[in-house]
């Protein structure tokens, strides 16, 4: 288990191996809960449209893609993002 002091303005440092498990970098969110038992949840809050802002430009092509071409781009790229193998 880790530890971490709060600040006198509420402010926490999450440990480096916490950061690592969840994947999260400065500038992420997180959201946090607390359940029935006292037990604090913290879990990473994505923003879809950043994770695919971008992308598409390495799949340009002189023939225009269709729109399935598209939709099929952007589910195999989330799929990578949030699936790694």
């Amino acid at each position: 288990m880790h530890t971490a002091k709060l600040t006198g303005k509420g402010q926490v440092t999450i440990p480096k191996e916490i950061r690592t498990r969840l994947s999260v970098k400065p500038g992420d969110r997180l959201a946090f809960d607390v359940d029935e038992q006292g037990t604090l949840h913290a879990v990473p809050v994505y923003d879809a449209r950043k994770s695919v802002y971008g992308f598409l430009s390495r799949l340009a092509t002189v023939t225009p893609l269709s729109t399935k071409d598209i939709d099929d781009g952007i589910a195999r790229h989330i799929a990578e993002k949030f699936n790694p193998k």
